[in-house]
């Protein structure tokens, strides 16, 4: 039988057996791989095509060890199957927390559009699914109850004759079914969330044609940032023990920090407090909290910031949404706005008083609160629109949710007022950012997830239309202008890693260098973190806080973490 491994796979640095038997209908080709000659740590390329760093050979076999990482995959990139009997040898180690799935791609016609099986051992099933670049989850059959044990050695087995697709693991049928969406394609190999090695892969088949050149799409890039570069050389502090949610920052005029944190009880808890934390040496050290708001209900989503005069002000929401039994209950009451203020760099704080809220019903506040040229004050606030009838300015249509606006202040934070509309049905949480004269900077909380930034050139009564700047999983923001003029947006990373991330524009938020952006925190143990706020130093440090329930370096505490670090540190990073 002649050898057709050079025509076949021109370049495979592992030895394969290829094979070709002559067929009056198609031609049939045997492909074997043990990776046994593969050297430690090689990724498979040029042959295979990972979709992420991380792929490696290891132990005798070719896999992926980072497993928080949700999905990626590698492709073998030639030959083309149409039919094939596939089969290959797969262990899951028990570590990680998430479905810890293996994978098995065949007649992949693009990176986007191909079959795979998703083997969770997770949560114990087998999904068939059939990816298109229009939807890449589309479940052509789900068999639960499949017990697929870790730390031991499985065998998958894929059958693809014309229309029938079947799938068998160690031996037993699990998946038969009919689909003619794709004829023809390469195969890969995929993992999600979980530390997977394959081996033994053997494929026979017939040849396959694709209509066009197989093709890696830029929508198949994953949308983490376990890739980018971390601030490891950054000072990290614990603020707040046992507490720290929502924390607004800001820098007084004297050149200490304050900050408003949340505490008293979890994500939700009518024992919701909010507490001031100061440190006087640029947030190496931090006060022990002194109480601002502790009602009887949940205290909580602050915005805060200090006036022309030195007075400072806090700003927050009341839920009253608890039932007798003290449980979360949206139908018991609604959240009511307040603000407290101090005269005494936080020491003291007065009774509170009732913040107006527009046409906004079931609000908060959020953010540091920006200071125009003239000494005005503008608070954002976000929520939905008024139950009852809104007759006022500006006009918001009956039902309207997501409502953000601004209100004003010209008496250093006594009273607040004039309400403007920022964003209506899009947005919720929002930053806003002087940025010079009546130029103001929004960053604001897609619905679905991410960031978008919108300017205005009136101090805020009207705004542009939106620009999206981050991905999904990347919220809420915190905006601070540098000494050097670029403008450094902050964000929480409720995606791998967990934490916290940033980056720079140097137009006044036209663009952003995203692609360049850095990782500030990376070890938080679930996607309850984030909520960064930041400011500048006089001396040029940027001083960033976050809160993060547990982290996988501090422990399981609720925590409010300072990451201190130079513009030239974050400008190194971001040129790696």
């Amino acid at each position: 039988m002649p050898s057709l491994r050079t025509a076949l796979v021109p370049a495979l640095m592992l030895p394969l057996l290829i094979a070709a038997l002559p067929s009056l209908a198609q031609e049939t080709i045997a492909l074997e791989e043990n990776f046994n000659d593969w050297a430690p740590g090689h990724d498979g390329t040029p042959d295979w095509l990972p979709q992420t760093p991380g792929w490696s050979a290891h132990d005798g076999g070719y896999g992926f060890d980072d497993s928080r990482r949700r999905g990626t995959a590698s492709w073998l990139k030639t030959p083309v199957f149409a039919d094939l009997d596939l089969s290959v040898r797969f262990r899951i180690a028990e570590e990680g927390k998430g479905v810890r799935a293996a994978g098995i791609i065949f007649r992949s016609e693009s990176s986007a559009d191909q079959y795979y099986v998703h083997i969770d051992s997770g949560n114990s099933q087998v999904i068939l699914l059939c990816s298109t670049r229009a939807k890449s989850w589309n479940e052509l059959k789900r068999v639960r109850k499949v017990a697929i044990a870790r730390d031991q050695w499985h065998e998958a087995k894929v059958l693809a004759e014309g229309s029938k697709l079947e799938f068998y693991l160690d031996g037993k049928q699990i998946i038969s079914l009919e689909n003619s969406t794709y004829r023809a394609g390469i195969i890969g190999l995929r993992v999600g969330q979980g530390r997977i090695l394959y081996d033994d892969l053997r494929i026979t088949g017939t040849r396959g044609k694709l209509a066009k050149e197989w093709e890696f799409l830029a929508q198949s890039k994953v949308s983490d940032d376990i890739d980018r570069p971390m601030l490891k050389d950054a000072e990290r502090v614990v603020a707040v023990r046992g507490g720290g949610y929502f924390p607004v920052l800001i820098k007084l005029r004297d050149g200490s920090l304050g900050a408003v944190v949340r505490g008293g009880a979890p994500h939700i808890g009518i024992k919701g407090r909010l507490d001031w934390v100061r440190s006087t040496d640029g947030g190496k050290t931090w006060s022990e909290p002194v109480v601002i708001a502790d009602s009887k209900w949940d205290d909580r989503n602050p915005a805060l910031g200090q006036m022309p005069n030195g007075t400072i002000v806090c700003a927050y929401a009341e839920a009253q949404t608890y039932n007798a039994e003290g449980e979360w209950d949206t139908s018991a009451g609604q959240y009511v706005l307040f603000y407290k203020l101090s005269t005494d760099n936080g020491i003291t704080w007065g009774e509170k008083k009732p913040l107006y809220n527009g046409p906004i019903y079931g609000g908060s506040p959020y953010g540091q609160i920006c200071l125009l040229e003239d000494g005005t004050a503008l608070m954002s606030l976000y929520g939905s629109r008024m139950k009852d009838d809104w007759d006022g300015k500006p006009t918001v249509p009956q039902g309207s949710s997501r409502l953000v606006g601004v209100l004003r202040s010209t008496d250093n934070g006594e009273t607040w007022g004039e309400f403007s509309l920022v964003s209506l049905g899009q947005h919720n949480e929002t930053a806003v950012l002087q940025l010079g004269g009546d130029h103001i900077l929004a960053a604001a909380r897609r619905g679905n997830g991410g960031l978008d930034v919108m300017e205005s050139h009136d101090a805020g009564r009207t705004w542009g239309d939106p620009r999206p700047a981050t991905q999904p999983g990347q919220h809420p923001a915190g905006l601070c202008k540098l000494a050097d003029g670029d403008i450094l947006l902050v964000w929480g990373n409720r995606r791998d890693p967990m934490g916290a991330g940033c980056t720079l524009s140097s137009d006044s938020g036209a663009t952003w260098r995203y692609d360049e952006r850095v990782v500030l925190g990376w070890t938080s143990l679930g996607g309850d973190c984030g909520y960064p706020s930041v400011v500048q130093l006089d001396d040029g440090t940027i001083v960033v806080m976050y809160y993060s329930v547990g982290t996988q370096d501090m422990g399981p505490d609720q925590l409010a973490i300072v990451v201190r670090f130079t513009p030239d540190q974050l400008h190194r990073a971001m040129s790696q």
